[in-house]
């Protein structure tokens, strides 16, 4: 083994894949930026506007969901790179997100069950 040769591992990239790498993550931070402004617009003018809580809630909660999950795809993407990964470790790494997903969704509605039959038995 030659120690006086650098490594030709991902360490030593060239200028190409340098200006490359930066042009992406400068992208994703800017996506994510927008993302947020969006998030925190609908936010402030929903409490602006319907501070009784509205009937649109929902679709609101909906939205917010859905810009969470935009916002956690490009940071696993670009900033995790996962997005050049092989597509059995992006599985490896993604199905455990799905199911902390499905485990939220399932205990909202086993939540909003117990207080429905909580109200309707009245025992607390």
């Amino acid at each position: 083994m030659n120690f006086d040769e650098p490594a030709q591992g991902h360490l030593w990239w060239n200028d190409s894949d340098y200006s490359f790498g930066r042009k992406e993550a400068l992208k994703t931070i800017l996506i994510l930026s927008a993302v947020t402004v969006i998030e925190v617009g609908i936010a402030i003018s929903y409490d602006a506007f319907a501070a009784d809580g509205g009937k649109f809630k929902w679709v609101v909660n909906l939205l917010m969901a859905i810009f969470s999950v935009v916002k956690v795809i490009f940071i696993m993407g670009t900033f995790m790179h996962l997005k050049n990964e092989k597509k059995g470790f992006i599985l490896t790494c993604l199905l455990p997100f799905l199911f902390l997903i499905w485990a939220i969704i399932a205990f909202t509605f086993e939540g909003s069950s117990w207080q429905a039959m909580r109200h309707l038995l009245n025992a607390f």
